[in-house]
C-alpha cells in the first residue's frame, strides 16, 4: 500500500511541475487593453499607467484599444466578444454598470 501512495504522490508532483513549466510560458505574445473611453479620459490615463506595468512584469508589449462611444458600450461589445484566451483585458467605469438600465438592447 505504501508503495502505491509514493507512486501516486510522484505522479502528482510530476503533473505539477508539467503544469508550472506550462505556467512560465505566459504571455507569450502582445496582450491587449481595450478602454471603452476616448484618449486621455481618467480611465485612459490609469489604463495607461497599469499597461507600462503589465509589460515591465510580464516582459511583453501590452496595446491600448481606445474604443469610445455609446456610453462604453462600444468597447464594452468588443471586450465581450474578444477570443476568451487571457489575452484580453478590460476596463471599465460606473456606466457600465448603469447603461443596462438606460438602453433597452445592449450588444
Amino acid at each position: 500500500m505504501r508503495a502505491w501512495a509514493r507512486f501516486a504522490a510522484i505522479v502528482s508532483l510530476a503533473m505539477c511541475a508539467g503544469a508550472i513549466q506550462a505556467a512560465d510560458t505566459y504571455p507569450s505574445k502582445p496582450a491587449r487593453l481595450i478602454l471603452p473611453f476616448g484618449a486621455g479620459a481618467s480611465t485612459d490615463i490609469i489604463g495607461r499607467i497599469f499597461v507600462q506595468y503589465f509589460s515591465e512584469a510580464w516582459g511583453q508589449t501590452v496595446v491600448v484599444d481606445n474604443r469610445p462611444g455609446a456610453g462604453g458600450t462600444l468597447g464594452t461589445a468588443i471586450a465581450s466578444k474578444a477570443t476568451p484566451d487571457g489575452y484580453t483585458i478590460f476596463t471599465f467605469g460606473i456606466n457600465q454598470a448603469i447603461t443596462a438600465n438606460l438602453y433597452k438592447k445592449l450588444p
